[in-house]
């Protein structure tokens, strides 16, 4: 399926342009974007992907470390508390602290840096280079979870410029969709329930489901895409996307017309139901093509009053052939003689001279 976010409004070479900016990786380019569009999520995302630069060996005057496990970290403090000085390439770590070609650096991955990271210590971007960007506390471990692959919801959030695509998924049904339905079953406002899945495409992008509910009545949207989201927690720890929306209501409806498309049914409700007897055969209202309450060709028995033939005895001759394309009368004597019009009794046999 083809991806439903919309295009980039700027090319990778001249995203920060902009901005005094020029990014020279995939982090950077993304690191500009989240401040034209503020796609934060898309940020945490990349950085728990990444690697960043730090200064190495003995802080420079003014400057106190951080221990990150392990990792020493420069900071700098002011009335607001520590920042840690960390950088997206070298070539902004090398413009803010005006290195030599010598100069002491190394790279860590953010995962490693981030998972035992102080508690009372931000980050500050690329401080003194030409982007600069804080994280917070939050941020920090917002993106040591991503890293973790623990289910956190800037894991799924998608930004103004994220690609994504939606595709069916399997045909059968599997756990989880069994334990959807079967919380559905016995609301009579739903009409149907969809499947599909969608996946981030981006390095190491997640999937995830989501469910469509459709109702045809007044119902509470949100406890029941709490009853959804429940009964899909019980049957596995997935992410699922929850949408109800209303047939009634065409902003809706067209909102979710691609999933639509591009789901699975689970289950639908019927607009026949079995009846449970012959008695409840009249509640059914059957009618015949032609929009008359009489089916056609249907044999129906004798009616009061009506006169019934008396049962052939046993021994007589079968009743003559049925009309159809088989009947007719049997090659012998009592043939018509030729010319002799159809049905016409048979002629008297001539005198004996």
């Amino acid at each position: 399926m083809p991806s439903e976010a919309p295009q980039h409004s700027t090319g990778p070479d001249d995203v920060g342009a902009g901005l005094g900016f020029q990014p020279v990786n995939e982090l950077e380019h993304i690191l500009a974007r989240c401040v034209l569009t503020g796609a934060r999520a898309t940020l945490l995302r990349a950085l728990a992907r990444s690697t960043l630069c730090v200064l190495a060996g003995d802080a420079p005057p003014g400057l106190s470390e951080a221990d990150a496990g392990g990792v020493r970290v420069p900071c700098v403090a002011d009335t607001e508390g520590r920042h840690a000085l960390v950088y997206t390439s070298y070539r902004q770590l090398a413009m803010a602290h005006r290195l030599g070609d010598d100069g002491p650096w190394f790279e860590v991955p953010v995962v490693t840096l981030f998972e035992k990271w102080p508690p009372d210590v931000d980050v500050w971007l690329n401080a003194g280079g030409e982007l600069g960007f804080p994280l917070d506390p939050v941020d920090i471990a917002t993106v040591a979870d991503i890293g973790a692959g623990l289910e956190v919801d800037e894991a799924y959030e998608i930004g103004p410029d994220d690609e994504f695509t939606d595709f069916p998924g399997p045909s059968i049904p599997d756990t989880v969709d069994c334990a959807v339905v079967l919380s559905l079953f016995d609301v009579p406002q739903v009409l149907e329930v969809l499947r599909a899945f969608r996946r981030l495409e981006e390095p190491k992008g997640r999937t995830w489901r989501i469910l469509l509910v459709l109702v045809d009545q007044d119902v509470g949207q949100t406890s029941l895409a709490q009853d959804v989201a429940a009964a899909v927690n019980e049957a596995s720890d997935e992410c699922c996307e929850v949408h109800v929306a209303d047939v009634h209501d065409d902003e809706v409806y067209d909102a979710v017309a691609h999933l639509l498309q591009v789901g699975v049914p689970l289950w639908r409700r019927e607009g026949l139901r079995v009846p449970d007897g012959p008695e409840d055969l009249d509640d059914l209202h059957l009618s015949s093509p032609q929009g008359t309450s009489d089916l056609p060709d249907t044999p129906t028995g004798p009616g009061p009053g009506d006169e019934v033939p008396p049962p052939e005895p046993p021994g007589a001759p079968p009743a003559g052939p049925a009309a159809g394309p088989l009947a007719g009368p049997a090659a012998g004597p009592l043939a018509d003689p030729p010319g002799a019009p159809p049905g016409a009794p048979p002629a008297d046999p001539a005198p004996e001279p």
